[in-house]
């Protein structure tokens, strides 16, 4: 399972399944069904759902109800990037995690853990700021460019 229930996060390998689980819907208009997201993830079903169920919260995916509903992006994928995905998942920087809970214990742990916290901030800002260059469309493009 990829989902970190401590935090209720979803780990690096969650957030590329996403990633291309939303550039599978972008390749047509028509509904798809979380199993069929799935299989092309090779991936379980039921985790597919909760991660596209997070990224419908965040209005990135629109969900289609009854017999033939399922998924279809909410809108274009050239307006979806990489950080939206990110921050619908509620990804976090581990490392900085880590270093703060490396304080916890520690005599003079209070001392540094600020400064850890400012440089853990400072990840989380240049890691938005390059995901905001990556689109969907943009990664579908490069996907699917020796395929025509």
């Amino acid at each position: 399972m990829h989902l970190n229930k401590k935090k209720n996060t979803v780990t690096p390998s969650a957030f590329g399944l996403a990633i291309q689980g939303l550039v599978f819907l972008s390749m047509s208009d028509n509904v798809r069904s979380s199993k069929e997201i799935a299989n092309m993830m090779n991936s379980g079903t039921t985790f597919m759902r909760r991660v596209i169920g997070q990224l419908v919260r965040a209005n990135l995916v629109e969900a289609r109800e009854g017999r033939d509903g399922g998924y279809l992006l909410a809108k274009p994928a050239s307006s979806i990037t990489v950080a939206d995905v990110y921050q619908a998942l509620q990804m976090h920087n581990p490392l900085g995690t880590g270093m703060a809970d490396s304080t916890l214990d520690c005599e003079r742990g209070a001392s540094v853990r600020g400064l850890f916290q400012e440089m853990s901030s400072q990840v989380e800002e240049s890691t938005l700021h390059i995901f905001k260059q990556y689109t969907i469309k943009r990664i579908a493009a490069e996907v699917f460019k020796n395929e025509e």
